[in-house]
């Protein structure tokens, strides 16, 4: 309960935050950021992603964001909330002692109809990898692959907020370990496919120092959530770095048009 009272104060203090969609390319994006401008608004970024224009603006107030959003739409512009999604959690995983011998997860022997073939079935090289959006991905876990990329080319730097390589939240790699942990080291778990070659991260929560309540030092609350309009941008990075197959541990908000239209467009490219 506490997180979530956190997580509410942090909100109220977030600019109203609305994202156009179009399909007209960079005029009716500048027609967007205009008109946001007229109203003191601030475009936040411009997204180009599942053929479509992707523009993200925020307001002091919702009042000002409603006038802008009539206005948009009367101007034949599609303008809706930009929904927030939160971190899928499990409290029986996160208060799970580590194992002294590396172990097969119930789930993993479920996949394979409790034959989990042995490691000379596992391609040791991929055409298209595999992409996990989610908090990061600690690099220097011993049970992981140590071959993992950004798949965002401004999120391999280790001096960035957004580092793909670091995970504060420890929610991204607990994923990634769960797809591509390695087997036979004796270390932790044996992944669905072990050893995953060439993963692609992208890291949308747990940006160092976002919505971070100083008075809880022991805690940061940029692992609470990020935005619909961040997702589509994500899965546009894994598809861009050449993924066909795309991971993401999440939920919660409401309903996204946006975000609906751009995922059935991957799907209907080939995405899973």
């Amino acid at each position: 309960m506490r997180m979530f009272a956190l997580l509410a104060a942090s909100a109220a203090a977030v600019p109203s935050r609305l994202v156009v969609t179009t399909t007209r390319g960079a005029p009716a994006s500048v027609q967007a950021a205009q008109m946001a401008a007229a109203r003191r608004g601030n475009v936040n970024m411009t997204i180009r992603a599942a053929h479509k224009t992707l523009t993200v603006v925020e307001f002091e107030d919702n009042s000002t964001a409603r006038a802008f959003q009539d206005q948009a739409e009367r101007s034949g512009l599609r303008v809706e909330e930009d929904q927030r999604r939160f971190l899928a959690t499990s409290s029986a995983s996160a208060s799970r002692k580590r194992q002294l011998a590396e172990e097969t997860p119930w789930g993993i022997e479920r996949v394979y109809n409790e034959a989990v073939p042995n490691a000379s079935f596992f391609p040791s090289a991929v055409t298209h990898p595999l992409c996990i959006i989610d908090s990061g991905y600690l690099l220097a876990h011993p049970d992981l692959p140590s071959d993992a990329t950004a798949a965002d080319p401004s999120q391999a730097d280790q001096a960035g907020t957004r580092y793909f390589g670091g995970d504060i939240c420890n929610h991204g790699t607990h994923v990634a370990g769960t797809i591509a942990a390695i087997g036979g080291n004796g270390e932790g778990v044996v992944g669905v496919y072990p050893g995953a070659p060439d993963l692609k991260i992208v890291k949308v929560f747990g940006e160092v120092g976002l919505l971070d309540d100083p008075s809880t030092p022991d805690e940061d609350e940029a692992c609470g959530w990020t935005y619909a309009s961040q997702l589509v941008d994500a899965v546009q990075r894994c598809v861009d770095s050449g993924a066909k197959i795309v991971s993401m541990s999440l939920g919660g908000g409401g309903p996204s048009s946006t975000e609906r239209d751009a995922f059935q467009t991957f799907f209907d490219d080939g995405i899973l």
